[in-house]
């Protein structure tokens, strides 16, 4: 729990700087692909909640179960 935390305040400080980076071997393209495919991931996830039958689940369940997504971070797989 505490290395996401760092990990995420890091991540803040270094979008947030003017600080340049080079990581040898590191494949941006690669990198970029892996983060575009999980947005997409993220989004369906998102989108299988809100477009399920409303007999099935009512709206404030849908917003529940998507704040829920937020709160996990969403790195619990399933």
């Amino acid at each position: 729990m505490h290395m996401k935390m760092l990990e995420q305040i890091l991540l803040r400080y270094l979008l947030d700087s003017k600080i340049k980076m080079e990581i040898t071997g590191f494949d941006m393209d690669g990198f970029e692909k892996a983060v575009h495919e999980e947005g997409e991931r993220r989004l369906e996830m998102i989108e299988y909640i809100a477009f399920t039958d409303d007999d099935i689940i009512s709206d404030t369940e849908k917003i529940e179960s998507i704040k829920q997504l937020f709160r996990r971070g969403f790195y619990s797989e399933g």
